[in-house]
């Protein structure tokens, strides 16, 4: 059995799973498969990808061979056009529409791999998912320094030890290390709003504790912390807070919630809400629609590392969870299974990518093992630039 105590983001999912079994046809909609057999971000990929020019790039082009005129000269000008500035989602669906949505994906990928910083962190990231130490980080690590804070995901009491959202496991890997840490009791089904009250509140008390706080939170937890950290807390409030670790969280929120407030689908949404006794205006909170209203509005300081922690999934690595809300999500562009790849990544901040990963992080069987390394990673880095180590 799959351990799911990890950084789950189901908490959404068995809702949306219920209406997406119900509205979608079964095998009406399929994916076209290229197998590809080669190497992304340093790591093997053997699966199969959504058109030919992907399978292309991701063997030939981004290998340094360029053997075909036609996609070479199509690339090239994608490269020259894109130039260095972040993608945004209406760039990455014109690429999905111009090319597919796995080449999309990938171009995503390597753009977020052209930057030295990620780059490096990633290469950090990867050290210690082999158990290697990086002399440059590990040797001056010291846990005590630091107190972590999770913020649950949805329904974390009722479900939470099915789901993973009370983040039971994790606290168990990180108190492993030596390293305080809490779970924030926010609202089990609240609201954006209520969440980041409840996580303001925690924050201005923890932070007189003298540690140097790192929230994580994923998925719905994500606009929360957003909005506590973008709005609710004063700049004097924050001084504790060095960094977010910001896990496939739906930052500006999910389409999927806005896809089933439309009509037909919203009656039997409605149905499945009465059902499982949740208000709808609370998740409405954590609808595409009004999530980006309200990111547009926010901006973080910049005394707040932000580390992204982003499921990359092509076409034919996507999980069970996944694979229907995937195929909702494609005419948008590259996507999680729950949210858009762009609108999980904040700017100005930094991304490690978890390959072959969607949203749904604990169908990873090495999920534990990346806990643990990702925790050394943010940890390392915050000390390496504190102490110009």
């Amino acid at each position: 059995m799959k351990n799911r105590n990890t950084y789950s983001t189901y908490q959404l999912s068995y809702v949306v799973c219920l209406v997406s079994l119900l509205l979608i046809p079964v095998g009406c909609t399929t994916i076209p498969e290229y197998p590809v057999n080669s190497e992304l971000l340093g790591e093997k990929v053997h699966t199969n990808v959504d058109s030919e020019i992907a399978r292309y790039y991701l063997e030939n082009y981004l290998q340094g061979i360029k053997n075909n005129s036609v996609f070479d000269q199509q690339i090239d000008l994608l490269y020259k056009n894109q130039g260095d500035s972040q993608l945004n989602r209406e760039e990455l669906k014109q690429i999905a529409v111009n090319f597919s949505v796995d080449f999309a994906a990938i171009f995503l990928a390597d753009h977020l791999w052209s930057n030295k910083d990620n780059r490096n962190l990633q290469n950090t990231f990867r050290l210690f998912v082999q158990g290697k130490e990086d002399s440059t980080y590990s040797y001056s690590i010291k846990y005590s320094d630091y107190m972590l804070l999770f913020v649950p995901g949805w329904d974390y009491v009722e479900n939470g030890h099915i789901t993973g959202a009370d983040f039971a496991k994790p606290r168990v890997l990180v108190t492993d290390l030596g390293i305080e840490n809490h779970l924030v009791e926010i609202p089990p089904n609240g609201s954006v709003e209520e969440n980041a009250n409840y996580l303001s509140k925690e924050l201005i008390v923890r932070g007189q504790s003298g540690k140097k706080i790192i929230i994580v939170g994923a998925s719905s937890a994500g606009p929360a912390i957003h909005l506590s950290l973008g709005e609710q807390l004063s700049k004097d409030q924050l001084k504790s807070v060095a960094a977010w670790v910001n896990v496939g969280g739906i930052i500006q929120g999910s389409p999927l919630v806005d896809y089933y407030l439309q009509w037909p689908q919203r009656w039997l949404f409605n149905i499945v809400l009465w059902y499982v006794g949740w208000d709808k205006d609370k998740l409405v909170s954590m609808s595409a629609k009004a999530s980006r209203k309200r990111f547009s509005r926010l901006s973080l300081s910049n005394s707040v590392l932000v580390i992204n922690y982003l499921g990359l999934s092509l076409s034919g690595q996507l999980s069970e969870y996944s694979k229907t809300r995937y195929l909702l999500l494609a005419p948008e562009g590259p996507n999680d299974g729950l949210t858009l790849l762009a609108d999980v990544i904040l700017p100005g901040s930094m991304t490690i990518i978890a390959t072959g990963s969607d949203h749904f992080f604990a169908e990873d069987p090495l999920i534990d093992v990346k806990t643990v390394a990702l925790t050394k990673t943010v940890i390392s880095y915050l000390q390496k630039t504190v102490n110009g180590y």
